[in-house]
């Protein structure tokens, strides 16, 4: 299948952004009574029989032979390392920091797929693009050290922003990582949409051996009893890990400098900030807001600078 919309990877970006926040909003919501050792395989196994019927329906093969093997390792890695661990500490520092904190924090991103990019591919960042990521982490030092005691306890807070920043390179490290078996299948929805699918198998394996290593599990599932938990769950998996993540790797096979692809997903930020100030009532302080707009202004150096 070939396609001529000429900003599909810039609408794929966006898009992601805003399932991926709604997502987000359903995931803390359950957070409190849900282990990310039982949340996580569950959107993950959901999102994965989603995409088993999706591909049934539209007639897409579940088997792609046109990647090196060297391609496949690369796609297995980065959904082991992604949607197994990476998600399920993802969740575990969601529920202690918030939803905004955690979306300001999520603007370091584009900065870490710069130094990730260097690292990996030897890219160098312009100095524009240095004083733009040293913004960014002036404003994740805003959050790190706000004077919030009455809603949350310093020292925690502390450790999971810590943890957060150093899955965000963790990500970084995944995109430039499947950023070269993306570029192969940029002329193709359905092989992008398999790529997702096979990326999404080993993180549903390693999630799922997770949880059966935990003696308590029977208790861990305990809470799904209640309708409206495994409805926000089943919604979340929905929008989130097979609408969002779909979108999320369109985006970056169709936009050809993945910090652009990056920046336009940082749209997440605002919508993340808002309804959880809608919808889970998450107080928006000015220190918060001060550093939202700090770490967008860096983003945006990090962008404009290449």
């Amino acid at each position: 299948m070939h396609y001529n919309f000429s900003y599909i990877g810039e609408f794929s970006a966006l898009a992601a952004a805003l399932f991926w926040s709604i997502a987000v909003i359903l995931f803390k919501s359950v957070g409190d009574k849900v282990s990310p050792i039982v949340l996580n395989p569950l959107k993950n196994s959901i999102a994965f029989l989603i995409f088993i019927i999706t591909f049934i329906i539209i007639d897409i093969p579940f088997w792609y032979e046109g990647l090196d093997y060297i391609d496949y390792i690369k796609l297995i890695i980065s959904g082991a390392l992604g949607m197994g661990i990476v998600d399920t500490i993802y969740l575990h520092t969601l529920n202690i920091i918030g939803a905004n904190r955690s979306a300001i924090l999520s603007t370091l991103e584009p900065g870490a797929v710069f130094i990730m990019s260097y690292i990996m591919l030897g890219t160098l960042m312009t100095s524009i693009q240095f004083i733009g990521f040293c913004i960014v982490i002036i404003s994740l030092l805003i959050i790190a050290y706000e004077n919030d005691i009455e809603e949350i306890d310093t020292y925690k807070k502390r450790k999971a922003i810590y943890l957060q920043i150093f899955l965000f390179f963790c990500s970084a490290f995944n995109i430039v990582l499947i950023k070269p078996v993306l570029d192969k299948l940029n002329h193709s929805i359905p092989l992008q949409l398999w790529a997702v699918m096979f990326r999404l198998f080993p993180g549903v394996l390693i999630t799922l051996f997770f949880l059966m290593l935990q003696k308590n599990k029977l208790s861990l599932l305990e809470p799904l009893k209640e309708k409206h938990i495994s409805l926000r769950i089943f919604m979340g998996a929905t929008i989130g890990t097979f609408m969002a993540l779909s979108f999320w790797i369109l985006g970056y096979s169709n936009i050809k400098y993945p910090p652009v692809a990056s920046l336009l997903g940082q749209t997440s930020c605002i919508f993340i900030i808002l309804l959880a100030w809608i919808a889970l009532k998450e107080s928006i302080s000015k220190k918060r807001m001060a550093a939202m707009a700090v770490s967008i202004i860096g983003v945006f150096l990090v962008i404009i600078g290449r």
